[in-house]
Formats: C-alpha cells, structure tokens, sequence
C-alpha cells in the first residue's frame, strides 16, 4: 500500500521543507534553527510512523475477514456452485437456441464451450489443490 503512504506522508515532508525554509529567514541562531528542525523531523517521522500502524492494522482485518470468510460453509460453496451454474446454463442456452425442429449445436458456441469448461475446470481443481496444499502446508503436515 505505498500509494497510501505517498498520498500522506508526501504532503508532510513538503510541509516540513517549507516551515524549515520559513524557520531559516526567521530564527537567527544556528542552534535554535536546528533545534527547531529537529523537532520538525521528530514530527514527521511520528506521523510516518502512525501512518504505517494504520496500513498494518488495515493489513491484519483483511487478514481476519479473508480467513473469516474461508471458515463459513456458504462462502466455501461459492466456486462450486458458481461452476455449476455456468455450466447448467450456458448448456441451458447452447441445447435451446434454434433446436426447436432439429437438434443442432450452432458452431459459435463450440469455441466458448471449450474455453469455459477449460477455464473453469483449471480454475477450479487448481484453486483446490492449491488451498488444500496451503492448509496442509500451515498445519505442518
């Protein structure tokens, strides 16, 4: 999440630029002048930093939720069922369209139909194996 790091943090160092030139044409003592960036670039770097507490802790509720997400049954029947429903109604679609007196497969469809059941069936066995070996793996089987 840098852009939210650039969006924050780039508006204070341009702040911090113009009040240190604005403290050089005010304040006339060299140790006074460094004091006084010092004091800037303490304040920066607190604010940088509660940016990053912010970004980590956004971090760790996605986290949460994804694996809140992963525990429910419903939410574990999301691609199957989404494949299924494909499958059903673009089958649902290519049998009915024109098959009123003969029985015939237009030839648009046969492109789509090897790239969806390809598609799907590579995504979906894929996204298994790679969640089983992902649980497997954190459980240090």
């Amino acid at each position: 999440m840098s852009w939210f790091t650039d969006i924050f943090s780039g508006g204070v160092s341009k702040v911090v630029d113009s009040v240190g030139t604005a403290i050089d044409k005010l304040v006339t003592s060299d140790e006074e002048r460094l004091q006084l960036k010092n004091a800037l670039q303490k304040a920066m770097n607190d604010y940088n930093l509660e940016v990053e507490k912010v970004i980590n802790q956004r971090e760790k509720e996605i986290t949460e939720r994804w694996k809140s997400d992963n525990e429910h049954f419903i939410t574990r029947l999301v691609r199957p069922v989404s494949f299924a429903w494909v499958i059903v109604l673009f089958s649902a679609v290519m049998l009915s369209d024109g098959n009123i007196g003969n029985f015939q497969i237009n030839a648009s469809y046969i492109p789509v139909l090897e790239t969806l059941l390809t598609t799907m069936t590579i995504a979906y066995f894929g996204a298994r194996t790679f969640d089983k070996h992902s649980k497997n793996k954190s459980k240090g089987k």
